[in-house]
């Protein structure tokens, strides 16, 4: 068995201001690092930026939770890059904190600030932190339903009932965020089938109120879909199981690419957690070689007689389910390492309390948080890491820099701008996803109206479903704003044409075109 702890369990006002004050800090410094980043908006962010100035129950390619933050954000702070994010940012820091309340129930205060600063200084927090992304909604969601989920398994009556309701609603939300909410089905099912028999009655009859309330949070959801013939479902379902066949029936060549995407998922998934992991870790392993291996393996599953979970299962219950999912869409397609994002919550949680169990130092905590704030503040703001280790990139080569998409979209833009305002009340047409929504982002001031041109007419995206321009369009002029000259098919309708202006940007160029039926008189 292992000694109890010496150190508080439960927390005063002052650690509880201190702690605030410290995630207000935190915050602070992540719109600072993004500001000296020098990025701009992401073509998916200005995408669900432009989404948000016309809300809906769902969009072409995601559902609407994380279009609805972005309009509550802009409406408080405004449209700068940081009134677009700041919503999206705090989702992180709230989740900290959910995550750090339900390691304080489970093993005392030490536990909560562990789990709650380990969690803020992994990369996935440090980066995805400072980008609007599905991914900062679904996070808390899920971390509402793991410490719902413990609150209600853990009471009983009415407070039970309500604590129930609460983790419907958090699921619900959940899969409003992101579709992948769904593995928490797995998580579910994985508790019911870990739960003591005397308790597993309450808990299923639990998980049927969670179930229905999340039901009734999807419904309108779902009536779009239907209304809209499940356009959300079915570009999901096309990402999520791509060139499977094809990988497969490729032989040996497709069998290694297969096994190469998932070494890269599960190599991703370590890299993202970052060096504040990697040094819990390494210290809890150093400290348990030094001590009786079983009481070592007892504290990290450790149980008290009112849980009815050990924490290891807990965690590993929402951990492993969404890890599995992403290593399967990884050996499907290709490995994206945000898939699996959630997953940190449960390592965090299981590495927190285990390192309370072990009386791991606050010293030492300290310094593996500061060294993942650091290691995250060098990436978002270090610009071509190559250029730091030497490596001269080419005007042709890929830098290692993660906001290189996101750089010379609103210097081209504005470059254009003089050329375009004289034509602002004219129809703007582009074959670019990317530069119809940086358009109508940097360029709001013009309030520009916006077509998809797409010749074979089929659908790719959100814009050749809702704003194509129309086969038939009789409009006696357009302008053309895109990285290539019009096209062929498109210069037949127009005949007379001539280019307005032409900018470039980093790897961003951009060309605006004046397309007329008949010379300008």
């Amino acid at each position: 068995m292992t000694m109890p702890s010496t150190h508080p369990t439960r927390a005063t006002p002052v650690t509880w201001l201190v702690l605030a004050l410290l995630s207000i800090a935190l915050l602070g410094l992540r719109m600072f690092e993004f500001t000296l980043s020098g990025a701009g908006l992401h073509v998916d962010e200005a995408q669900y930026w432009l989404w948000s100035r016309d809300l809906q129950w769902g969009y072409f390619s995601k559902p609407p939770v994380l279009v609805a933050l972005i309009q509550a954000s802009t409406a408080l702070f405004g449209n700068s890059l940081l009134g677009v994010k700041a919503f999206a940012m705090i989702c992180w820091i709230v989740t900290a904190w959910v995550l750090g309340r339900l390691a304080y129930r489970m093993a005392g205060l030490r536990a909560a600030i562990f789990a709650g600063g380990l969690f803020s200084a992994t990369l996935i927090s440090g980066l995805l932190g400072l980008s609007v992304t599905t991914d900062a909604p679904l996070t808390l969601m899920w971390a509402m339903c793991m410490l719902t989920l413990w609150e209600a398994a853990h009471a009983s009556g009415q407070r039970a009932t309500l604590w129930w309701i609460a983790c419907g609603l958090s699921l619900g939300l959940g899969v409003l965020s992101k579709y992948s909410a769904l593995a928490l089905g797995a998580s579910a099912l994985w508790l019911l089938a870990t739960a003591p028999t005397t308790h597993r009655r309450p808990v299923l009859m639990g998980g049927l109120i969670a179930t229905a309330v999340a039901v009734l949070v999807l419904l309108p959801h779902l009536a779009w879909n239907v209304a809209n013939h499940w356009p959300t479902a079915q570009h999901t379902l096309e990402i999520t199981v791509q060139e499977t066949g094809s990988t497969v029936a490729n032989g040996a060549g497709g069998w290694r690419r297969v096994v190469a995407s998932g070494l890269e998922f599960s190599l991703g998934q370590l890299l993202i957690l970052g060096p504040s992991v990697w040094l819990v870790c390494f210290w809890l392993w150093r400290k348990t070689r030094a001590t009786n291996p079983v009481a070592s393996a007892a504290s990290s599953g450790s149980m008290t007689t009112h849980q009815i979970w050990s924490i290891r299962t807990y965690a590993l219950a929402f951990a492993v389910p969404i890890l599995a999912l992403g290593l399967v869409q990884a050996l499907n397609s290709k490995a994206l390492i945000n898939w699996s994002v959630p997953m940190a919550l449960g390592v965090c949680l299981w590495l927190a309390c285990f390192a309370e169990a072990q009386q791991l130092s606050l010293q030492r905590f300290i310094w593996a948080c500061l060294a993942g704030f650091m290691l995250s503040a060098f990436v978002a703001t270090g610009g071509d890491i190559k250029q730091w280790v030497g490596v001269q990139t080419q005007p042709n080569q890929s830098k290692w820099d993660i906001w290189g998409r996101m750089r010379g979209w609103d210097d081209s833009l504005q470059a254009l701008k003089p050329a375009l305002e004289p034509y602002r009340d004219l129809p703007w047409v582009t074959g670019d996803r990317s530069t119809l929504v940086q358009a109508a982002y940097s360029l709001r001031a013009l309030e520009p109206k916006l077509f998809a041109w797409n010749s074979d007419g089929s659908v790719h995206h959100h814009f050749e479903w809702k704003q194509p321009w129309p086969a038939d369009a009789t409009d006696p002029a357009v302008v053309w704003l895109n990285p290539s000259a019009p096209p062929a098919s498109l210069m037949t309708r127009y005949p007379n044409a001539r280019q307005l202006a032409q900018a470039q940007s980093g790897r961003v160029t951009l060309q605006a075109w004046l397309l007329q039926t008949q010379p300008q008189k």
